[in-house]
């Protein structure tokens, strides 16, 4: 995603947040109700788009993965629950990227469960991070590392263990 829509995003974040603090509960529940209708009329008619492309046949198909792999895009798809892929199967193309260092265990109820199958410096926060834009609407993501991969050992201690008569 380009940076403008990021910095869109930041904005949209911080003025839900001091909407959140309106004082008066009226004034409040009046710029939440907006919010939300405004969103609502979006998203029915971003389905009723997606719908007409899709019955336009495999062209159509076409367009809608096109679509779906186009950062933005997603995003927006996926804040209204229209993205055409899973949970899963978002999560394994996202691990894809990890060249085999992390698996995906399971998807439960939202829960997304990873084995890291290697070790690495920030390796589990750019597995986290891939994850966290891939399935932004996965409820928990939970990362285990093999205990061979977060228990180092310096090597000045293995020389001071071993010691060579």
């Amino acid at each position: 995603m380009a940076n403008a829509e990021k910095e869109r995003i930041r904005r949209i974040e911080d003025l839900v947040r001091r909407m959140e603090l309106i004082p008066d509960p009226e004034s409040r529940q009046t710029a939440h109700s907006l919010m939300e209708g405004i969103l609502a009329l979006h998203g029915a008619g971003l389905e009723r788009i997606m719908e007409i492309v899709f019955d336009a046949g495999e062209s159509g198909k076409a367009t809608i993965r096109r679509l779906a792999a186009d950062d933005l895009v997603a995003s927006i798809l996926m804040l209204h629950g229209l993205h055409p892929d899973e949970l899963e199967t978002r999560v394994h193309r996202a691990l894809a990227k990890a060249n085999g260092k992390a698996e995906l265990v399971g998807v439960f109820e939202g829960v997304v469960r990873v084995r890291l199958t290697a070790g690495g410096c920030g390796l589990k926060e750019s597995v986290e991070a891939a994850i966290l834009e891939a399935a932004p609407d996965a409820a928990e993501i939970v990362i285990e590392e093999s205990p061979a991969f977060n228990n180092f050992v310096p090597l000045m201690s293995v020389g001071k263990a071993v010691q060579i008569a």
